[in-house]
């Protein structure tokens, strides 16, 4: 067996190895981004259920063609499908923003159907009487800070539906990850109690509005995600990816990547095989260096 095969036989071996690790590799799961989605109403696209048609798909309020959902009724629910299954740690994310002062909530829910303030486990909340954002700590509200209204905020909701609490990261870097500096508090405390302490799985992403006096809303989100495993991930899974392996220009690293860099395996500048797009680290050869590069990379955009 020649070198250059040998080197081959190694790099498909490295290629098995990261592939059954990979299955095992923290990352988000999509739940609803709103791209795609008819501009109106939201009741009925994509799996929610919503009690108003002015919950509805909109633009983003920071312009361009991003849309989001914009929930401006005083007194609405709505929710969708999110599973976070009984004894798992997830990380939920998302982000959002408020107009204006409003009464609403948003997090996880236990019921098939909600549609009351007492159906969540995992709630975060703010009032009209103040710009102040709170967590739901066993049935009491705890406040973690004041919010500028119009300025979209990443919130990052460590779920442990093992002893039924969470914890909060928040920030207002735009597509930046979290750190453990991001993580919020209520004088000191950073883990706070489900409302109701669920026995079972949590199985909707939920939202609810209630009413009272003082300006109104909309409040705004985008870009919900829930995490595969149990493992402590503050990436913010809403940045546009930057795949830095992708060979063949098509905004992912993937399989016709790996194709491209095998194809190459082996080859010096001047070869005719030769083929700079896997040259990752620009030495003129395609070696393991190159494919330890696009493997670190492998998935991106997917």
């Amino acid at each position: 067996m020649s070198v250059t095969s040998r080197r081959l036989c190694a790099a498909v071996a490295c290629l098995v190895i990261y592939m059954a690790l990979g299955t095992a590799r923290a990352d988000f799961v999509l739940v609803e981004d709103l791209e795609g989605l008819a501009l109106g109403p939201i009741d009925g696209q994509n799996g929610w259920t919503a009690e108003h048609e002015t919950s509805v798909v909109t633009l983003d309020p920071a312009g361009g063609t991003n849309q989001v959902l914009a929930v401006t009724t005083d007194s609405t629910h709505l929710y969708k499908s999110a599973m976070i299954l009984n004894g798992t740690v997830r990380m939920l994310f998302l982000r959002f923003q408020f107009a204006g002062q409003q009464n609403y909530s948003f997090g996880m829910s236990d019921h098939a159907v909600p549609d009351r303030f007492g159906d969540f486990e995992v709630e975060l909340s703010m009032t009209n009487s103040a710009n102040e954002l709170r967590v739901n700590d066993g049935g009491m509200y705890d406040e973690l800070g004041t919010l500028t209204p119009g300025t979209w905020y990443n919130v990052w909701l460590l779920v442990n539906n093992f002893t039924d609490d969470t914890q909060i990261y928040l920030h207002d870097r735009p597509g930046d990850d979290a750190t453990t500096d991001d993580q919020l508090d209520a004088d000191g405390q950073t883990v706070f109690d489900f409302r109701n302490n669920s026995a079972g799985n949590l199985i909707n992403f939920y939202i609810k509005t209630g009413g009272g006096s003082g300006p109104s809303g909309p409040l705004y989100l985008d870009d919900i995600y829930v995490e595969s495993t149990d493992a402590l991930n503050l990436r913010n899974p809403a940045a546009e990816p930057d795949c830095v392996a992708d060979a063949n220009g098509d905004g992912v690293t993937d399989q016709a990547d790996l194709g491209i860099l095998l194809s190459a395996f082996g080859s010096s500048v001047g070869d005719p095989n030769y083929d700079p797009n896997v040259d990752f680290d620009g030495d003129g050869t395609i070696s393991q260096a190159d494919l330890g590069f696009l493997l670190a990379d492998f998935g991106c955009g997917t």
